[in-house]
């Protein structure tokens, strides 16, 4: 179980990096820190909004991988299925919470709480200047 949820939440999470729809165009964008980057998952996850999160918060070189196995809406549709709601509780269970950093301070980690994820933490990992789900 703890291994189909971790490859939903990678596969979906894959997808990120490109071109979604975010908040305020005209604003910083959200991924450039992690006080704004849970927020704006947890927006984007009320809203259902499963296609802008997952093109959103993944790296490129996760979505380049994924991409070459499954499509977007396949991925989205699974996502959705499954591991968004969970997702969605944990975000909301480290939002304004101070992340364990590695010396680099490119690895943030956060312990969360959610019974029924199968695991204890979810990671994020900076990339040049955006913040993305590791796990």
């Amino acid at each position: 179980m703890r291994a189909k949820w971790l490859s939903g939440v990678a596969i979906a999470v894959a997808l990120g990096c490109g071109g979604a729809v975010l908040a305020g165009d005209d604003k910083p964008d959200p991924r450039e820190e992690l006080a704004t980057a849970i927020p704006e998952m947890i927006r984007l996850l009320e809203a259902e909004e499963y296609e802008a999160l997952i093109t959103s918060f993944a790296s490129p070189e996760d979505l380049k991988r994924i991409t070459e196995q499954h499509s977007i809406d396949e991925i989205v549709k699974r996502f959705g299925e499954g591991h968004a709601q969970t997702l969605l509780a944990i975000l909301k269970a480290i939002n304004g919470q101070k992340p364990e950093l590695d010396e680099a301070g490119t690895t943030a980690t956060f312990t969360h709480g959610v019974k029924q994820a199968p695991r204890e933490t979810i990671a994020f990992k900076k990339i040049g200047k955006y913040w993305y789900i590791q796990n």
